[in-house]
């Protein structure tokens, strides 16, 4: 059987956190490409939120910080809402 991939969008605001968190577009790009590969095939890879609607997955450090991307999904399409660093260990 076929995998089913969903639709990625990638909302106004989590491109404009993306944008600061990494200022150069092909690596901030490539930074979240590899959740997206995921998430599309599996949504529920990441963990439920307190609001059920919206999941998240953490990402890979950057500059010391945690960073979490947040996402809402149904059987067609992935919404990439928000990226942001929770926490600084410098």
């Amino acid at each position: 059987m076929p995998e089913y991939i969903r639709q990625v969008i990638r909302e106004h605001r989590f491109e404009d956190e993306l944008r600061g968190l990494i200022a150069e577009a092909i690596a901030a790009d490539q930074f979240v490409e590899a959740a997206e590969f995921l998430i599309a095939r599996d949504p529920l890879v990441g963990s439920e939120t307190e609001d059920p609607r919206v999941w998240a997955i953490p990402m890979a450090l950057v500059e010391g910080a945690q960073v979490v991307l947040y996402y809402t999904f149904d059987d067609r399409t992935v919404w990439l809402l928000s990226i942001t660093r929770i926490s600084n260990e410098h």
